[in-house]
């Protein structure tokens, strides 16, 4: 089947008049059939390792039935093959937008050590083994392919340090931001510098200059949601300023990202483990975002960790 003929294939032009579409793609053994499954689970009719070719039949085939479920989730990668993937996958992709207002592409991946690691672990095949026996090679072959469909993704998201509940919360908040509403959701993160930066990020605030209350020994096992630390920061200048100051920075920069169309966006405050600064910071910042009128929806990452 060529482009032209996909073009004019019947009721092409109505497919999307009720549905969202969420096509997940990504590397092999990143996590996409989990993350396929997360989707199902929000009430999405799913179909994974679907040809590139059969993607607008089964769209249309979907759409003329009776179905009373107007989300559809769809899993393509280089298992059905490398050659078409290439060609095909980024026309694909386009022509679904253009057609409809709704569609939205999830992009998995994972460092090469860490996925190197899942194939031995799991002992399966990669999809490029008979191409490329060496499985570092198979893998890297696969990045080249993929990187146009990459550079098309709405979302990407790294699961090398996620484990299988995180990822499926986190498709979890992705799909449920675009489901409830067409306004942007916001991800505010609390962090430890001690287990590394959050990958996914947009926007990181180091905020270790600020006083750490976990030398003061009344306070050291207490964390940033209790008032007692919220009570000892407040008493800073240092603090009352910068909480101010990016208080302002996020009023005049939410309503530019919005305008550009944003729809999802992460920003993660660090201090060194984790526990006191960071989640004090990050609850403060909630507030603004509630108040602001904005989806979103606050984590303390290590909160539940030791340390400074």
């Amino acid at each position: 089947m060529d482009e032209n003929n996909w073009a004019s294939e019947p009721h092409a032009g109505d497919i999307m008049d009720r549905s969202f579409i969420v096509i997940v793609t990504g590397l092999s053994g990143s996590g996409k059939s989990t993350a396929l499954k997360a989707i199902e689970d929000e009430g999405f009719f799913c179909m994974d390792n679907i040809p590139v070719d059969l993607i607008m039949k089964f769209i249309e085939v979907y759409d003329s039935a009776s179905f009373d479920i107007p989300k559809v989730g769809i899993g393509i990668d280089v298992r059905a093959g490398a050659e078409s993937f290439t060609k095909k996958a980024p026309w694909m992709v386009s022509l679904l937008r253009n057609m409809a207002a709704d569609v939205h592409l999830i992009f998995l991946e994972a460092s090469k050590e860490n996925l190197l690691n899942r194939f031995k672990e799991t002992r399966r095949r990669h999809p490029l083994s008979e191409i490329y026996p060496n499985l570092m090679d198979a893998i890297e072959a696969e990045m080249k392919i993929i990187a146009p469909v990459r550079d098309m993704a709405d979302y990407i998201i790294n699961t090398s340090e996620m484990n299988v509940h995180e990822l499926q919360a986190k498709m979890k908040s992705i799909i449920t931001a675009k489901d409830k509403s067409r306004d942007m959701y916001i991800e505010i993160r609390s962090f430890g510098f001690k287990k590394g930066i959050p990958v996914d990020a947009d926007i990181v605030m180091d905020v270790r200059f600020l006083p750490n209350p976990y030398f003061v020994e009344a306070l050291k096992d207490k964390t940033g949601s209790d008032e007692q630390v919220k009570e000892y920061l407040s008493q800073y200048e240092s603090y009352q300023e910068f909480i101010g100051r990016f208080k302002d920075l996020i009023r005049s920069i939410l309503p530019l990202y919005k305008k550009e169309g944003r729809s999802y966006l992460n920003i993660a405050f660090g201090c060194t483990g984790g526990r006191h600064r960071s989640v004090a910071v990050a609850e403060e910042v909630m507030k603004l975002i509630e108040e602001a009128g904005y989806n979103g929806k606050l984590v303390h990452r290590d909160i539940g960790s030791g340390g400074r």
